[in-house]
């Protein structure tokens, strides 16, 4: 019985020593394809990546930039939506931005992006205007209103 009892402690053993070895080599493994994905994705490219404007400004030069390589007439009204922007003419702005988005021409994320972070960039700025007292803005900010409904 001695011995019956001695081999199963050294079996019990054997098989912890076994799966603590797996356990191991599988966190190992594991470790190792978490540093693998992550060095892959530490690039410095920034495809995927939306941008984010800080000033209307800044969204308006985006916008002229997303669609430089587009057809003609994109680029025409983001170049006009641009300018209207930067002279903090809001309501052509937007009914320019609303040609673009109405146009179904938009074909690439930046473009979309640069639409977006527009509207966003104008929404801001037309509050702030709001704010200090400006009735075209009201006005401005009440037609984003219903383009953003439909």
């Amino acid at each position: 019985m001695a011995i019956d009892g001695w081999l199963i402690t050294k079996k019990i053993t054997y098989v912890q020593w076994v799966m603590k070895y797996q356990f191991q080599k599988w966190v190992g493994w594991f470790a190792a394809v978490i540093l693998c994905l992550w060095g892959v994705g530490c690039g410095d490219s920034d495809d995927g990546k939306l941008h984010s404007s800080k000033s209307v400004d800044e969204a308006a030069d985006y916008l002229s930039d997303a669609f430089s390589g587009s057809n003609a007439k994109l680029q025409g009204h983001a170049k006009e939506a641009s300018e209207h922007m930067k002279k903090k003419r809001y309501r052509k702005a937007l009914i320019s931005i609303q040609e673009i988005k109405l146009s179904g021409e938009v074909s690439t994320m930046k473009e979309g992006a640069a639409v977006r972070d527009s509207l966003i960039n104008l929404e801001e700025e037309l509050i702030y205007a709001i704010q200090s007292g400006d009735k075209n803005a009201q006005q401005a900010y009440d037609l984003l209103k219903r383009v953003n409904r439909n």
